[in-house]
């Protein structure tokens, strides 16, 4: 029984929590939507430090590395070559927010 409240209450990284499949809900900017999501628009932060996101309605399909530091998601863009720096707001097993400025990004976790 100890075990299995042991194994239940174990600890995982930020790093740890944020890697997966996480499904867009909004992306919004002081309020307002920017972008329209469907279901299927995605982001994908792979263990291997690779990500690939996909919004259908602005037909963008991105890829490239990420990394995580100080509660923040760092995003490298293989095309064009560039880096965007995200500060995480929630972080949570199933949720995750986090913005750009003024721009909003909140996801769920689909994996």
């Amino acid at each position: 029984m100890l075990l299995a409240f042991v194994t239940a209450c174990q600890y995982r990284s930020e790093k740890d929590m944020v890697t997966g499949s996480w499904k867009y809900v909004s992306i919004t900017k002081q309020d307002s939507s920017v972008i329209e999501i469907s279901d299927n628009d995605y982001l994908q932060l792979n263990t291997d430090s690779s990500f690939q996101y996909r919004i259908h309605s602005i037909d963008k399909n991105m890829k490239g590395s990420w990394f995580y530091s100080g509660h923040a998601l760092h995003l490298h863009y293989m095309h064009p070559d560039t880096t965007r720096h995200f500060q995480i707001d929630i972080l949570t097993k199933y949720k995750l927010d986090f913005h750009e400025g003024d721009m909003v990004f909140k996801f769920t976790r689909i994996d």
